[in-house]
């Protein structure tokens, strides 16, 4: 795979006179110029830093308003998933009498009202602006991650977890869209990525929160810590929400953001069709017919559902510590926060690197073998030796930044339609979540907690299988099989 010739498309745009751009300048570079050595390092740390004044202009705008809005949002949602796990061995169990799989069942439940909101979600999102369609989806969610605090009993969680997932599902799916909506494909690697880490960052913070509310406000208002844990998040998530309303710019062709200068909007559009990416055409049968005839709606889902069922494993690292019994609450939600800062530096020297080298799938590789090794080591399961098994656990926090490497590369494939990228998205994402419902009920029945007779070893096969895929659609698009665009021809 490679970026290569977007870029081609991209530097053989030849940019008209300032008098009939209204101020626009794409540079004007042919296919066969080559940039100098200290433009190419510059690109390299940041793709806007090598570009005109005017277009890096642009970029910073972009940077600012649509990567701070969707790194702060999905935080947030990523920080209500933690919460539940986190929440779990900081006396939500003893509180509301979970057993067995019960754990599980939350997270099932929380699944299967994302897997049901995923293609409405994403299909709104051709009728409804974004710009209104998320703020609105993620108000209504932080409402619902407040009322997990009141919650008396675990069946009045499992319906809030079901709602909280439902309203949820616009959320990676739609931002993910949304950036490939504004950033080339040489800028797209990096920006997915930074958005990915921002998950990894809310991990990592919830354990300091989870830590921090368990030692100065348990009891407080009397609430244990954990319900405190949910009313954060909830509150946090409102405001976010409204900034969303001003932040987030739809797409260049329909955008009305006031941040956004007419020539600005102009440049957005160009910069567009300079790499393919069209405007936006109203959904048809013709459209659903190009998608699923062609192989990337088949291969990208069967890659990341291997994506998704492999790194669901590190989830279950605190679960572990917890049954060694050698750990303090505080501990326990603190130890996990190292997985998750490798999690950030992996997914970040990911962006630059798959941008550096112009290709996802080396990186996606890598980042599956270093998982898998993790997993090998969990599979022999070196019980009485805490080196070995802390490492195996750390190790398989490593790969969730290709998940963002995989979305770039559909972006990048369907790059010539903008309903092929919003639905291959949506069914990728549905797809995966589908089989994250129950395949971790056995995989990892938390019965049989920490050592799971399938789960690891399932793991090592997942990643394994992710390899075999990456390979597999490698050899699709070198091959040069339909990617679904016949349906633009007509």
């Amino acid at each position: 795979m490679g970026i290569s010739s977007e870029d081609k498309r991209l530097t053989a745009v030849v940019a008209t006179s300032s008098s009939s751009t209204s101020g626009c300048d794409l540079e004007r570079t042919s296919p066969q110029a080559k940039k100098t050595l200290g433009k190419r390092i510059l690109a390299v740390i940041w793709d806007s830093l090598d570009k005109s004044p005017r277009e890096r202009a642009l970029i910073a705008k972009l940077d600012w308003f649509i990567l701070t809005y969707v790194c702060i949002a999905y935080f947030v949602k990523y920080l209500d998933q933690t919460n539940v796990s986190n929440a779990y061995v900081s006396g939500m169990k003893e509180d509301l009498k979970l057993k067995g799989n019960d754990l599980n069942l939350l997270t099932t439940y929380w699944t299967i009202g994302y897997i049901i909101g995923q293609f409405p979600s994403q299909m709104a999102m051709t009728k409804i602006r974004p710009s209104l369609w998320l703020p609105a989806m993620e108000i209504i969610w932080s409402i619902l991650t407040i009322c997990v605090a009141g919650a008396k009993n675990l069946n009045t969680v499992y319906a809030l977890r079901f709602f909280i997932g439902l309203f949820e599902a616009s959320s990676y799916a739609g931002i993910m869209t949304l950036l490939g909506n504004f950033y080339t494909p040489a800028e797209l690697g990096k920006r997915a990525c930074i958005f990915q880490a921002s998950s990894s960052a809310a991990q990592m913070f919830s354990g300091y929160l989870q830590a921090a509310l368990y030692k100065g406000m348990n009891g407080r208002g009397g609430l244990p810590a954990w319900r405190w844990l949910f009313i954060f998040d909830g509150i946090i998530g409102i405001p976010i929400a409204l900034y969303g309303l001003y932040a987030i710019p739809d797409s260049p062709a329909t955008t009305r953001s006031r941040w956004l200068k007419p020539e600005q909007k102009k440049m957005a559009v160009e910069r567009m069709e300079a790499v393919g990416r069209k405007p936006a055409k109203p959904v048809t049968r013709k459209t659903f017919k190009a998608i699923f005839i062609a192989w990337p709606v088949y291969l990208f889902t069967i890659a990341f559902i291997c994506h998704v069922l492999g790194i669901r494993i590190y989830s279950y690292f605190n679960v572990w510590l917890k049954s060694t019994k050698r750990y303090s609450v505080e501990e326990i939600n603190l130890i996990p926060t190292a997985g998750y800062g490798l999690q950030i530096a992996f997914t970040l020297s990911y962006a630059w690197t798959s941008d550096a080298i112009q290709m996802r799938w080396p990186v996606i590789i890598f980042a599956c073998l270093v998982a898998l090794t993790g997993t090998i080591i969990l599979s022999v399961y070196p019980e009485h030796n805490l080196a070995a098994m802390m490492t195996g656990w750390l190790l398989t926090f490593c790969e969730t930044g290709a998940g963002a490497l995989f979305i770039t590369w559909i972006n990048e494939v369907c790059s010539f339609s903008q309903e092929h990228r919003l639905i291959v998205i949506a069914v990728v994402e549905t797809m995966s979540f589908t089989f994250n419902a129950w395949v971790p009920l056995l995989a990892y029945n938390t019965s049989e907690a920490p050592r799971f007779r399938y789960g690891y070893q399932l793991a090592a096969m997942f990643f394994a299988l992710e390899i075999c895929m990456v390979g597999v659609i490698l050899f699709a698009q070198e091959s040069k099989w339909n990617v679904g665009d016949k349906e633009d021809d007509e």
